[in-house]
């Protein structure tokens, strides 16, 4: 009798494992009396081209203003913006292109060197004057100067802030520039208008940074540092000058310089070396 009861109360249980496995693994039927999202807030989930899932918001609200802090986000964060014909939608908020305003110039740093550098910090504007006196807006991102997307998206480029991001994003990250848009003198008269003397100086533009030098000489205006030190050391410690006499006097940066007894001259470190003139040579 006991084992027939043991038996009995196995298979019970056994019954009861099954139904709680099958309760378990059966879904219980949604109430499709609740709705799992208010219609009038409901998002659509769009897969982008890169798999990564992007919320659109169906329903937006028009601003009828465009404050300087939207512009900002369009120049230094445009990620954070959906942009299309008519204007750009932010946190939900759609901007109207006609209605953005130009970055103001009270909000631009002046172009200015301390201690013969200049920096141009990541998410901040800048202005300069043009060869007319007009002032013109540009803004540093990442590691480049140009002229802000916001003054690009209103159809207002010029040729006069595309050359000046160029020029100082070429010599803050290259150390050179390359473009004929401005003469050597025009080049020197914008680094001497910003701070810069003549000698050593840097620029920097980011993350980027450039140690040159500012010549009057023939290797032009903008001397990478590196270049200076190669052509200075041949000068001290070759025999590049052994075809002159002793004695000749040699004008470097406007001042003279006597060769001495060893062939070798006496040049202070930073002089303009590539501002010289060469005597008559001992031997022909």
């Amino acid at each position: 009798m006991q084992t027939k009861n043991f038996h009995v109360s196995r298979q019970r249980l056994r019954q009861e494992w099954n139904r709680d496995i099958l309760n378990l693994l059966t879904p219980k039927k949604q109430n499709k009396s609740v709705s799992r999202f208010p219609n009038h807030v409901r998002d659509s989930y769009i897969p982008s081209e890169n798999s990564v899932y992007e919320i659109y918001d169906r329903k937006t609200v028009t601003s009828g203003k465009f404050p300087q802090a939207i512009v900002d986000i369009i120049n230094f964060d445009l990620g954070s913006a959906v942009e299309d014909d008519i204007g750009f939608t932010i946190g939900g908020v759609k901007y109207l292109r006609k209605d953005m305003p130009s970055v103001s110039l009270d909000r631009c740093n002046v172009i200015k060197a301390e201690n013969n550098e200049i920096v141009f910090e990541r998410g901040k504007y800048y202005k300069f004057q043009d060869r007319e006196g007009k002032y013109h807006v540009l803004d540093c991102r990442g590691n480049s100067v140009s002229q802000p997307y916001s003054e690009q998206t209103m159809k207002l480029q010029n040729e006069e802030s595309d050359q000046m991001g160029k020029f100082w994003g070429c010599i803050g990250c290259e150390g050179v520039y390359g473009s004929k848009y401005y003469s050597d003198e025009e080049q020197k008269k914008i680094l001497n208008d910003a701070g810069i003397k003549d000698g050593f100086f840097s620029v920097q533009v980011g993350e980027k940074r450039q140690e040159l030098f500012l010549s009057s000489g023939t290797a032009g205006t903008v001397v990478p540092k590196m270049r200076y030190d190669g052509t200075y050391n041949m000068f001290m410690h070759t025999n590049i000058l052994d075809d002159y006499a002793v004695g000749s006097v040699f004008v470097i940066g406007g001042k003279e310089y006597i060769l001495d007894e060893n062939k070798k001259l006496d040049i202070p470190y930073g002089a303009d070396i590539y501002d010289i003139k060469f005597p008559m040579r001992e031997k022909q």
